[in-house]
């Protein structure tokens, strides 16, 4: 949404905030705002779209290092949907180096994006059966590939994949009927928030954690059945 204070971001730095854990919300921009973002969308304006939010979440982190002395030592990129695109973006491709960890919700990053030496830890949460932005390595929108905003993308959950072939650590939690709304409920979601919590406080320990709605209390374990 682009915007720093919608009620289920709210609440769910409010519970960080109730585990100790400080965060700073942000607005950015979302350059394509009313006038689309589907298959006739040329893929260099969506890359566009994701960079400019980015360079927004960047100047953020730049002010908050300056004039937030009291606060953390280190930062999580962290988004959901576009907020998932833009943290990706910034994390492993503009400045991976300049944060402690990456959390998705929803998110995906260009194919061709290749893992940084310095490139941080990752949560990603993933609905397994999302047509907008794919979990796994797919086609954004699942536009044709004829088609002029035929993105091709690694999702959460693939990206994740490529950071542990690489010796990065990556923690997964994926809905198994999940669609994109899985960027917005996995906020509100118990199981999720209790991960996620985990994976903040135990930053830099070997986590490589695969989680489903299936299994909440145990991993890992694959999806049951297809999407339908």
């Amino acid at each position: 949404m682009g915007r720093r204070d919608s009620e289920t971001v709210c609440s769910f730095l409010d519970d960080l905030s109730r585990a100790g854990i400080a965060s700073a919300s942000i607005s950015y921009r979302l350059t394509r705002k009313d006038k689309g973002f589907g298959c006739d969308v040329a893929v260099e304006e969506k890359q566009a779209a994701v960079q400019a939010a980015g360079e927004d979440l960047m100047q953020a982190l730049n002010w908050l290092e300056l004039h937030c002395l009291n606060g953390p030592d280190t930062w999580v990129a962290a988004g959901s949907s576009a907020g998932a695109e833009t943290a990706l973006w910034a994390g492993y491709v503009a400045h991976p180096d300049r944060w402690a960890g990456v959390l998705s919700l929803s998110g995906a990053l260009d194919s061709r994006t290749k893992v940084a030496a310095d490139a941080p830890p990752l949560f990603a949460a993933h609905g397994v059966c999302d047509a907008v932005v794919p979990a796994r390595h797919d086609v954004h929108r699942d536009c044709p590939l004829d088609s002029k905003g035929a993105w091709d993308l690694l999702g959460g959950l693939a990206w994740a994949d490529s950071l542990r072939a690489s010796g990065v650590q990556a923690t997964t939690w994926k809905e198994c009927q999940g669609g994109h709304e899985v960027c917005n409920t996995a906020m509100v979601n118990p199981d999720v928030r209790e991960k996620i919590l985990m994976w903040l406080t135990h930053l830099g320990s070997n986590q490589n954690q695969d989680w489903s709605d299936s299994h909440p209390g145990k991993g890992p374990h694959p999806c049951p059945s297809p999407c339908h």
